[in-house]
């Protein structure tokens, strides 16, 4: 085992998950079994007798959706295609005034 490595077990539903993670980053991968968790909960609860692959494509889809959302507002290109067109006009101003 690398030493920035770990293995470690995950639970997502009835299943338990093996996974071999960075040292670094095994907290944010038990948030994530958690959060999985939460949401399968609830939908459980709000949904009763759909069947666990319902209840995971569901949440999967939820997440999917979350983080394509994520992913969109996080584009800063827009921003810096814009911020560099003010530049240049402003640039341009002072060459008129100077």
């Amino acid at each position: 085992m690398n030493d920035d490595k770990i293995q470690i077990k995950i639970t997502i539903g009835r299943m338990v998950i093996p996974l071999t993670v960075p040292l670094a980053r095994e907290a944010i991968y038990r948030d994530a079994a958690h959060a999985i968790n939460d949401k399968l909960n609830r939908y459980r609860t709000r949904y009763p007798d759909q069947g666990d692959e319902r209840y995971l494509s569901i949440v999967l889809l939820d997440f999917a959706v979350r983080a394509l959302q994520a992913e969109q507002s996080a584009d800063v290109e827009p921003y810096e295609k814009m911020i560099q067109t003010l530049n240049e006009e402003l640039t341009q101003l002072q060459a008129k005034r100077g």
